[in-house]
């Protein structure tokens, strides 16, 4: 079987799908008109994919998100699952446009319960290390999430023509019955025809028959 251009692409890309992660590094981030430390990693994803899938992430680790400053921030979280100690987690996510590709530039500050970033000084560097190992973990799983995405986007296109090759079908199978309908129509008017011309000779006979007739009463007339 011949595979057409489009459909080798694909398999390629679901068969040779490996993502190679940039690690993580340290950032600045403007938080409450302040820059402050920050964890920060490019991923070539949309910022939707980005943002949706740390929500997923997070909300896996049992932490749910509420919106402060541009930010999402997951509260009272365990960076490690046997770590005993909470944070809040902060994170934002800025779409990066360049050479007609999209991808997301991450940022992530870990604060304490509760406690107020914006007044953290420039240089403060509150467990760095450790935001950048979460987004270093994160990253493999966004990775699974986009390609989530885009099987399902991909089976969406299958069941949209899987559907318009049904409705197709279904349309081919009218149009027969209307074709053998007309066919059976046509043939039914040729033998219509057929019988119509017999009819029209015998009329046409009977004329001649009865005009005959006229011209030889009016030849005796005249006579």
């Amino acid at each position: 079987m011949k595979l057409s251009l489009p459909l080798i692409c694909l398999f390629t890309t679901f068969i040779f799908h490996t993502t190679v992660f940039s690690q993580s590094g340290e950032g600045k981030i403007e938080y409450q008109r302040g820059n402050k430390v920050a964890a920060v990693i490019e991923l070539p994803y949309t910022s939707n994919i980005v943002e949706d899938a740390i929500k997923q992430y997070m909300e896996k680790k049992g932490a749910k998100s509420d919106r402060s400053k541009s930010f999402d921030v997951f509260r009272s979280t365990h960076l490690l699952d046997n770590d005993p100690e909470m944070c809040d987690v902060h994170c934002k996510v800025e779409r990066k446009i360049e050479k007609d590709r999209e991808s997301s530039v991450v940022y992530v500050l870990i604060g304490r319960p509760g406690e107020n970033i914006g007044v953290r000084t420039s240089e403060d560097r509150f467990k760095v290390n450790e935001a950048k190992e979460l987004l270093n973990k994160m990253a493999p799983s966004i990775d699974a999430y986009n390609l989530d995405v885009k099987i399902k986007l991909q089976q969406d296109q299958v069941k949209k023509a899987e559907k318009k090759l049904l409705n197709l079908k279904d349309d081919q199978y009218d149009l027969e019955k209307k074709l053998k309908a007309l066919q059976e129509k046509l043939a039914q008017n040729k033998n219509d025809q057929m019988v119509q011309t017999d009819e029209l000779t015998r009329q046409k006979d009977a004329l001649s028959v009865i005009l005959n007739k006229r011209d030889i009463t009016l030849g005796k007339s005249s006579n």
